[in-house]
């Protein structure tokens, strides 16, 4: 994977502008884009940064960790949190906690892409802050039959992403933690128990998730 993610590194540098047209944020998007530009992040912050499941959750309160800085946002793929990610990293925070794919995954673009993208991502943020230690999660599973028809048969890709995520951690110099084991039923769905819509988390899969970050909080 090492060329590979590297060859795509290389691409995303030499034409930026094929990426940026391919991502069309929304009002929302815009709104909470501008709203995080008002707040700073410092080098003992913590940042919880992708989408809706990082939204959707008081991560401070829930972890009892003031440091901690949601930087989710509903519906962000790996392009949108890589154009908004600059001011972000100017804080030099602590650590990095990603989570983001599954609308890629939701939008046909192949899994290995997706993977390689998230690794690109990766080592953009080393890039803009070379001390930051980043923790990337597996994607979740999720149940397609509940609300998310467009993810119809797609278990198999965040299988796939998640395996190379997985393999390219120690060679990228990130923390791969592993989500997917813990929520998945024997048939691979996410359990009902800790979601409601087949995909977003209830207070149960929030307070699961938070018990396997902590000790990645507090190391």
């Amino acid at each position: 994977m090492k060329q590979e993610v590297k060859a795509f590194i290389a691409s995303l540098h030499n034409d930026t502008s094929a990426m940026r047209d391919a991502f069309a944020p929304d009002d929302y998007y815009m709104r909470r884009v501008s709203h995080f530009a008002r707040l700073n992040v410092g080098r003992s912050d913590i940042v919880m940064l992708g989408d809706s499941l990082i939204n959707g959750c008081e991560w401070h309160e829930l972890l009892e960790n003031p440091l901690i800085k949601n930087r989710g946002i509903n519906g962000d793929t790996v392009e949108g949190v890589r154009q908004r990610v600059e001011g972000i990293m100017q804080g030099k925070p602590a650590k990095v906690f990603l989570m983001v794919g599954i609308n890629d995954v939701s939008h046909d673009i192949a899994s290995h892409a997706i993977a390689c993208s998230i690794v690109a991502l990766v080592d953009y943020l080393h890039s803009l802050s070379p001390d930051t230690q980043v923790y990337v999660h597996s994607l979740l599973p999720f149940d397609s039959t509940v609300y998310f028809s467009s993810l119809t048969d797609k278990e198999g890709d965040v299988r796939h992403i998640n395996t190379l995520l997985s393999e390219a951690a120690e060679e990228f110099d990130y923390t791969f933690i592993d989500l997917y084991a813990h929520f998945a039923t024997p048939d691979g769905t996410i359990n009902a128990e800790y979601s409601n819509d087949g995909l977003h988390l209830t207070g149960s899969g929030y307070a699961l998730w938070a018990r396997l970050l902590q000790p990645y909080i507090n190391e």
